[in-house]
């Protein structure tokens, strides 16, 4: 039971939280009412969780001795000595095989018609597996050697979170993304990301990581604070031209974002979005208010009571 437990600590299902960017093509192209393609949806949301796992897998193996003289790192399994490295390795393989395997299956043959898969959904698949694979090479390569170069580490982990939503819209058969939503989850997934490194720095000083090498505390605080301005900005932007009343959210995620700032700036968390998060019950009703008012303004229909009807 505690080697299980290890293995599940190495998936870090805390984070699967960023995988639900996978849904926000199919809630904002006004299709959740939709079962099919909320199934979708939720197919390719559990195997991009799998394949996460197997990045993270790699990464602690990667980073297993420096997670060691690290004072928060040196508790995940690997570093703890508590699941080796040949062991990580084959468990991360097997977890890209079944998130992949997955796709294949239920994108690719489970719909398939008798004349074969491909006649019938292998774009739709081609472009699931397409972009998966992107997210996975990227990170690899972010893994091995980007995350030890200033900026493009941060971009990097941005061009992740804006992965995620090129994967959900090939789930769903989407492939015009709006503008204005590409540009926020853009300059907000940077906000995170230099935040996380503004903590970092601040922790642990240029000894924690390589790459703080190469950042400062000012350029960081100017950075993190930029990005927050501009994704507001561009959230306000796309809630002004898309056809419903989102625009009345936008003092909303104003406070949600300045929570974060404020968080940021006081909590000992290293910056990590999924602690700073989870550890702020204000920060956590905030945005399950927001979600509820995106169904209210999305979705005015689905209030009334249709008997049967289902989301």
């Amino acid at each position: 039971m505690k080697k299980l437990r290890s293995f599940i600590r190495l998936m870090r299902p805390k984070h699967y939280l960023k995988n639900a960017l996978v849904f926000v093509p199919l809630v904002y192209s006004f299709n959740l009412t939709n079962a099919d393609l909320f199934f979708k949806a939720a197919v390719c949301y559990v195997a991009l969780c799998l394949i996460a796992s197997g990045i993270y897998a790699i990464n602690d193996i990667i980073d297993y001795e420096k997670d060691k003289a690290h004072p928060k790192n040196k508790m995940r399994p690997i570093a703890a000595g508590e699941i080796s490295k040949s062991a990580a390795t084959n468990f991360a393989f097997f977890l890209f095989a079944t998130g992949f395997g997955l796709i294949t299956y239920y994108f690719g043959i489970f719909h398939s018609p008798p004349d074969g898969w491909w006649s019938h959904s292998g774009p739709g698949v081609v472009s699931v597996l397409f972009f998966c694979g992107l997210y996975v090479i990227l990170n690899l390569v972010y893994s091995f050697n980007w995350k030890h170069v200033a900026i493009i580490d941060c971009f990097c982990i941005a061009a992740g979170f804006v992965l995620r939503i090129f994967i959900g819209g090939a789930a769903i058969g989407l492939t015009n993304i709006s503008e204005w939503m590409f540009l926020t989850i853009a300059a907000g997934s940077l906000f995170m990301a230099f935040g996380k490194r503004r903590g970092e720095l601040i922790q642990l000083g240029e000894t924690g990581r390589k790459v703080l090498n190469g950042y400062n505390l000012e350029f960081l605080n100017g950075a993190v604070f930029s990005c927050a301005a501009i994704s507001i900005i561009f959230y306000a932007l796309w809630a002004m031209t898309s056809e419903s009343q989102m625009v009345y959210t936008v003092p909303l995620i104003i406070f949600i974002i300045c929570k974060y700032l404020l968080n940021t700036h006081t909590e000992n968390s290293y910056g990590d979005p999924v602690a700073i998060i989870f550890g702020d019950k204000v920060l956590i009703g905030a945005i399950v208010v927001f979600g509820l008012l995106s169904i209210l303004f999305l979705y005015p229909w689905a209030l009334r009571l249709f008997p049967g009807q289902k989301f």
